[in-house]
């Protein structure tokens, strides 16, 4: 641990302001997922290979976004629920 603080200093600001950071980024995922929902009938281009890269970036987007939330889920768990869990 002192190896790991000493390489990354600002790991300590992180974990004593887990709480705000949890909800900020959490917000921020989901004003993203919004957007997202938002914008998943929007038309793409006429032209073949620019529609093509449309619905490719817009797949590669929803693979973002769940591998994001994954991703927040367990960060979640375990910063907050595994404690509650398992150190009682």
């Amino acid at each position: 641990m002192v190896g790991l603080t000493t390489a990354i200093p600002g790991i300590i600001w992180l974990s004593a302001h887990k709480v705000p950071l949890f909800v900020a980024s959490g917000v921020v995922l989901s004003i993203a997922a919004f957007f997202q929902w938002q914008q998943r009938n929007a038309p793409c281009p006429i032209d073949p290979v620019k529609a093509a890269a449309c619905m490719r970036l817009r797949r590669i987007n929803r693979w973002t976004m769940g591998l994001s939330v994954v991703v927040y889920l367990t960060g979640l768990f375990f910063a907050f629920l595994w404690p509650l869990i398992f150190l009682d």
